[in-house]
Parts: C-alpha cells; structure tokens; sequence
C-alpha cells in the first residue's frame, strides 16, 4: 500500500471531527487557555479557569492508554483522540496525538487538544479512546463515570445577532472592559457550500478589530449550525467593527458580508 493510499485510509477511519470547526481559535482571550493536565501515573490536574466563551487545552500523556501500539511497513499506525460532550449535547472528537515522519518513519507523538467552549456553557464531560488498525481499542473513562468539569461563567454583558432577514440586533450595554457575544446567522452567506467525503467543508469566519487596530478573527459556525462567538472588549476600546467571510479550500470560493464594505460597527460606552 503506497504512503498516500495509507494516509487517506487512516484519514477517512478517524471520526471527520479533524476538518478544523471543533477547535474554533479563541477570540481575544485576555489569558493564555487553561490547560487539563492527563499525567502518566493516571491523576489528573487543571492549570488556570475554565471559562465558557474560551478556549481549554487538554494535555493527555499516551502512556494512559498504552496497549494499542499496532504498526505496519511505514511505522505506527496508532492514535488517541478525546471524545467529549458541552451541557450532554453531541459528541466531538478531536485528536491528542499525530504522526510525525522523519526518515521515512511514522512515529505517534503527543499533541495537546485545543477545544472552544461556546458561551454559556456550564459542564464539560470527557474521555479517551486509543486505536490502531489491527482493530485493538482501549478507553480512559475514569472508571465509566468520563471526566468532568464545571465551566464558569463570566459575565457577558451585550450579545449582537446578525439575522437571517439582514436585520442586526444589539442587546445590553456595550462596555469598556466587558464582554460582546456574537450569533451570527449561516444563512446570511449561502454561497460557499463545498463537502469533502459528504461532511460539510466550508467555515464562516468572524473578522473584527476595535478602534482601527489589528485583525482578529475566529470561525461563527459548524456547517449550518451557528457558533454563538464570546469576544472580550479591551479597557481602553472605544469602537469594534466586524464583518464576515464564508470560504472553502477546495472550490477557492469565497463571499463577505461587510455591509458594503463599510464593515458593522458598533460604539462602546
């Protein structure tokens, strides 16, 4: 089996969580991501606040789960990823380890986790699962009952909808130093369509900067289903604007939504 063939079978195998929506890069966080800590000698640990609107790193140490090492001609073809729920909802997948290739080897590494919490959030349950080609499965589920983890919640003090109908809607006080949560409808921008394997493949991506300064920007959905986005307002901010942009990597296609070009901006008192 060529490297290529392999690469694409190990790819279509593992669950299409790995398109890139579920990992949402943070908006603005004012700290670096809070990490859960999964340590060799099987205890757990959590460095920093988990805090609903932002992002969590989770760490897990392969050694956990260490009976699914299978391999083949070109090295290992083993892998771990976190399956977890936000509040009992849908299960995600994402990876906490990838193939490296050095000297025509592959070589299962270690990879930290990055998931995005949506606002309002309030539990963050999870476990892990280990596997490998030869069929081989193992699970870390601390003892059945998942690991769990309480979210807090900052305050939140304006939210902004962009509808369906082309209406926009800001409710509460935009404030120096507090929080603006962002709703944004996918059906304002249904050009970019694109499937890959029959998953959704395009992503609509928020862009905004206060008071003219630099770009910033963080994905608003997951295929048709909108991302409620947090966005914390620096102390000194005085104006944010925002605008949208819908894509996709494999038609080029791409669309914005920019009240043309003048860009959405809001005041803040």
């Amino acid at each position: 089996m060529s490297r290529i063939l392999r690469r694409v079978l190990l790819l279509a195998a593992a669950p299409v969580a790995a398109l890139g929506f579920l990992a949402a890069p943070a908006a603005a966080s004012p700290s670096p991501a809070p990490v859960l800590h999964f340590n060799a000698d099987g205890s757990t640990a959590v460095d920093g606040v988990i805090e609903s609107g932002h992002p969590v790193t989770v760490d897990f140490d392969p050694a956990r789960l260490p009976r699914c090492r299978g391999t083949d001609e070109y090295g290992d073809s083993w892998g771990i990823s976190v399956q977890y729920r936000i509040d009992g909802g849908d299960l995600r997948v994402y990876p906490v380890t990838q193939r490296v290739t050095a000297d025509g080897k592959d070589t299962t590494v270690r990879s930290l986790g990055t998931l995005q919490l949506r606002p309002d959030t309030h539990q963050l349950q999870m476990w892990f699962v280990a596997e490998d080609r030869t069929g081989c499965h193992e699970e870390d589920t601390a003892g059945g009952a998942n690991y769990r983890f309480d979210i807090n919640q900052p305050p939140v003090l304006a939210r902004a909808a962009y509808n369906a109908d082309w209406s926009e809607t800001v409710t509460g006080p935009l404030r120096r130093g507090g929080a603006l949560v962002l709703n944004y409808d996918p059906a304002r921008l249904p050009q970019c369509r694109a499937t890959y394997r029959g998953y959704p493949a395009w992503e609509i991506d928020v862009y905004y900067r206060f008071d003219g300064g630099p770009v910033q920007s963080t994905p608003v959905n997951q295929a048709a289903e909108a991302i409620p986005v947090r966005i914390d307002i620096p102390a000194n901010a005085r104006k944010i604007e925002t605008w949208f942009k819908n894509s996709d990597p494999y038609t080029q296609c791409s669309a914005y939504d920019s009240d043309y070009g003048r860009n959405y901006t809001f005041p803040i008192g």
